[in-house]
């Protein structure tokens, strides 16, 4: 296997390439993001030395899962994960612009045993700030990136062979999670799971969703009014709420869920129809779009909680509120409003 050194010198025709720091290890150990200094790029100009990143990922090894689902299915769809990653780098990642910034990716190496992908370094590129919790005012920033993230992608079919992303987004979706299912206790929700499930999957307006949409994964300005997304390992078709209900669960607490979600979510649905209509949409096609979307948003989070209960019930994320979210989620199928 051809050293991350040697890959980094001979992609970017460098002179001299340098270790300064790993960046943090991928879950169950597959492999790590690391921070390299490249001098004197054939490729890269300015400035010099420059910084770049890259993510290694492992091929050859099952390991541990921390909470001890590891399994050879578990260990597939990681794998699989990491494929699709670099697939959305190779060949999607170029359609985002500066209104739902990604990082550039400089290019994509697969071998038997390791996936290399080099990128820029966001931190560089002055979106160096990261947070695990947000004051309600900076959720504007990263709703924006969902609005017109879902709003490019709308449409996006997964038939033929060019589509090489997930047929269905998001890590935590019905058919993906067995095991996590089977270890619920009895409940309205393991019981209604499928229908749930096929709510989501049955929408009539879809699009790419990031998958993994938690506050960690966005990258802030100074100022916190900019933001640009990494962690593509499960983007795919999907709706746009479920990147919205998992990024609002991931950095808001109870209480403050509770008192805002309203304002939030119509900050969202605007933003949506906004960028929808800026891309050639008729205002009734946006509307139609928003409304069945936010007919969904509590099928999306209930759908969410549903894997919760099953992987880790005692998780922080199981909480009063979330457990009344996913309760109107039921109620809603029952209604059949989905």
């Amino acid at each position: 296997m051809i050293s991350p050194e040697i890959y980094i010198k001979r992609a970017l025709k460098a002179k001299r390439v340098d270790r300064v720091e790993s960046i943090q290890t991928l879950w169950s150990g597959y492999g790590e993001i690391v921070r390299y200094q490249v001098h004197d790029s054939g490729v890269i100009k300015e400035p010099n030395p420059h910084s770049v990143i890259l993510k290694s990922i492992r091929l050859d090894k099952v390991n541990e899962h921390p909470r001890g689902w590891q399994s050879q299915h578990s260990h597939e769809r990681k794998l699989r994960s990491y494929d699709i990653e670099a697939n959305w780098y190779e060949n999607w990642a170029n359609q985002c612009s500066v209104s739902e910034r990604v990082a550039q990716c400089h290019c994509v190496w697969r071998g038997e045993e390791a996936i290399y992908i080099l990128m820029e370094d966001l931190d560089a590129s002055h979106y160096s700030i990261r947070k695990s919790r947000l004051e309600v005012i900076d959720c504007f920033a990263v709703l924006e990136w969902l609005a017109n993230f879902h709003a490019r992608f709308l449409g996006v079919e997964e038939n033929g062979t060019s589509f090489d992303l997930w047929p269905r987004g998001t890590y935590w979706y019905l058919s993906t999670r067995p095991d996590e299912w089977q270890a619920m206790a009895e409940s309205p929700l393991k019981a209604y799971a499928s229908k749930i499930d096929l709510a989501i999957e049955n929408a009539s307006y879809k699009t790419l969703v990031h998958g993994d949409a938690k506050v960690a994964n966005f990258c802030f300005s100074a100022d916190l009014r900019q933001v640009s997304a990494v962690d593509f390992q499960y983007v795919g078709r999907g709706i746009g709420v479920q990147d919205v209900a998992y990024f609002l669960g991931s950095c808001l607490n109870e209480a403050t869920l509770s008192g805002n979600l309203s304002y939030l979510l119509e900050y969202y649905f605007s933003e949506l129809s906004r960028c929808l209509m800026a891309r050639g949409e008729s205002p009734d096609f946006a509307e139609k779009v928003v409304t069945e979307w936010d007919a969904l948003f509590c099928v999306a989070w209930a759908d969410f909680h549903r894997f919760i209960l099953g992987w880790s019930p005692e998780h922080a994320k199981n909480t009063a509120f979330s457990r009344e979210m996913a309760t109107k989620g039921i109620e809603c199928i029952l209604r059949g409003d989905r």
